[in-house]
């Protein structure tokens, strides 16, 4: 028997991008189901949820206009006033990508604490531009939001800090 260890495989940059591509994809199908009632208003936003995890992850970021095309397919999806969401994502990238070497500085469980503030201030932009268009605010629910949304953030984050889900 031969022990010697076989070379590394070589790490192909597409990989990773295909693992964000399916991410989103995942996120866009989960704001798809039909939420109603209470699971409506609890419902985080999958989308900004992933587009910040990968803002947050990857030293190149999410580019801005990626996250505004997003926001913009995810007005479209939900029925809002075109732009809502797009500038609400592009609040978030700005943010994470801003406060980067901040999230790095500390261990999972205290990036939480810094999450919420962000997705906080994203559910704050979205509820205003909506509110300043047409809709009747629901203020009390954005902070339900923006709290199922950092504990969605810290599952996925969590979830990739596992040895098998790395991409490099």
């Amino acid at each position: 028997m031969n022990f010697r260890s076989s070379p590394l495989p070589k790490h192909d940059p597409r990989d990773e991008w295909r693992v964000i591509a399916l991410s989103l994809l995942v996120a866009f199908l989960l704001k798809q189901i039909p939420w109603q009632g209470w699971a409506l208003l609890f419902r985080p936003d999958f989308v900004l949820v992933m587009l910040l995890f990968w803002a947050q992850r990857r030293h190149n970021g999410i580019s801005f206009g990626l996250a505004f095309a997003l926001g913009l397919l995810a007005d479209v999806q939900d029925g809002v006033v075109l732009g809502q969401h797009a500038l609400s994502y592009c609040v978030g990238i700005f943010l994470v990508q801003h406060f980067r070497r901040r999230l790095a500085m500390f261990p999972l469980r205290h990036q939480v604490l810094q999450i919420f503030p962000l997705l906080l201030l994203a559910e704050v932009v979205a509820l205003v531009a909506g509110w300043l268009s047409t809709r009747t605010p629901q203020a009390g629910w954005v902070m339900a939001s923006a709290f199922t949304g950092t504990l969605l953030w810290w599952m996925v984050a969590y979830a990739g800090k596992m040895p098998a889900a790395r991409t490099g």
